[in-house]
């Protein structure tokens, strides 16, 4: 089947995941492998996002753009969510994301035909080779962020599409670079940026939440309690009162996650709502000295803001107005002896009325029993001088 120059990219994800692990929380991280081929050529761009979602999807299909060098005639995405909102063989509804991604570039969106596999065989064609280029090599590396996994990729994409295609004398991007570039269309100044507007409401902590991923962004203290205008893209947020921009971060997708300005805390200055690492100490002391020495240990655990600690403050201090006081106190005494005095320990362990750890204890005191009887023929220390 012959395609004409840069007429279409087709745009697929990969079924099998690839993951890294975070560095902070030793959580493994799965994540997606999305892929797009102009079928001229057999070029082909590959990288790894957080998820399918639009944000996403969209900021890869925007990536894969700059990564040709140029835009196609027609977008051929999978019939995916993120790009297809309602499904017409005839008449399929892209969704505004897509439409809008298009329209900046000059070219348009026609998803792949529903049950009509010659529409979509050259990318899933290019994903099956992409598996066994590029994860088979990867499977048993380890990866601490998606920045590390996606610079691996890239340096095994560049020697997949370097490599002389079967039956060929030429290599995907000698083709490409020969046949199917000059016929790009030409990227505009500027790249794409989906943008989504919150109203949100700071925190006594100075932050606010944002996304499904709930990360927190600090907003300068004055503005605790006020209504604040949030406009965001896949890779900044921007922070509005009055109109005026107060606040701009790095868009970060850490789950619980904290992005800080110094300046935006007051914890060197002072407290404000009557927030401070020493209320909440003081607070944890009506409960007992292991409450309290639990909350200090939270807040000098780390070099981070105290700020990022106050809602953990509020949990404990919470369990602890509605939790009985000995269970309390045995979650407390855990949380220290593990070296993880935070709420979602403390928490799981009430939860469980610290079942796990109780049961640990029991089965250690059994093996230390069993394997040293005492009876008169056991010689103790003494025989030995």
């Amino acid at each position: 089947m012959l395609h004409q120059p840069a007429g279409k990219m087709y745009i697929d994800f990969a079924g099998d995941r690839m993951s890294y692990v975070d560095m902070e929380t030793g959580e493994v991280v799965p994540v997606e492998t999305f892929a797009a081929v102009l079928p001229c050529s057999g070029y082909t761009f590959i990288t790894c996002i957080p998820s399918q979602g639009i944000e996403h999807f969209l900021g890869a299909v925007d990536a894969a753009i700059r990564f040709f060098g140029g835009a196609p005639r027609i977008l051929v995405p999978d019939n995916l969510r993120s790009a297809v909102k309602s499904f017409d063989r005839w008449s399929p509804g892209l969704t505004d994301g897509l439409n809008d991604l298009a329209t900046h570039y000059g070219c348009c969106a026609q998803p792949a035909r529903v049950r009509r596999p010659k529409d979509k065989a050259l990318v899933e064609d290019a994903v099956h080779k992409s598996y066994k280029r590029i994860y088979a090599p990867l499977r048993n590396r380890l990866f601490h962020s998606l920045q590390e996994l996606n610079t691996a990729v890239g340096e095994l994409l560049e020697k997949y599409n370097s490599r002389r295609m079967q039956g060929c004398d030429y290599s995907r991007v000698e083709r490409f670079l020969a046949v199917e570039k000059p016929e790009l269309l030409p990227l505009p100044g500027e790249r794409y940026q989906m943008k989504r507007h919150a109203l949100l409401t700071v925190a006594p902590n100075c932050f606010v939440q944002l996304g499904r991923e709930r990360h927190h962004y600090s907003v300068p203290s004055r503005l605790i309690g006020n209504k604040v205008e949030v406009i965001f893209t896949d890779t900044q947020v921007r922070i509005y009162h009055d109109g005026n921009c107060i606040a701009t971060h790095m868009r970060s997708f850490k789950h619980g996650g904290y992005t800080w300005v110094k300046e935006h805390l007051p914890s060197q200055t002072q407290a404000y709502y009557g927030y401070s690492p020493q209320y909440f100490i003081d607070k944890g002391s009506k409960y007992g000295p292991m409450a309290k020495h639990v909350l200090r240990e939270l807040f000098s655990a780390t070099d981070r803001p105290a700020e990022v600690y106050y809602r953990s403050a509020q949990g404990i201090l919470a369990l602890a107005r509605e939790t009985e006081p000995e269970l309390f106190l045995l979650a407390c005494k855990i949380s220290v002896q593990y070296g993880k005095c935070n709420y979602p320990f403390i928490s799981n362990l009430v939860k469980s009325k610290c079942q796990g750890y109780l049961m640990r204890q029991e089965k250690d005191a059994e093996y230390q029993t069993s394997t040293l009887p005492l009876h008169e023929n056991i010689r103790g220390a003494q025989a030995y001088k």
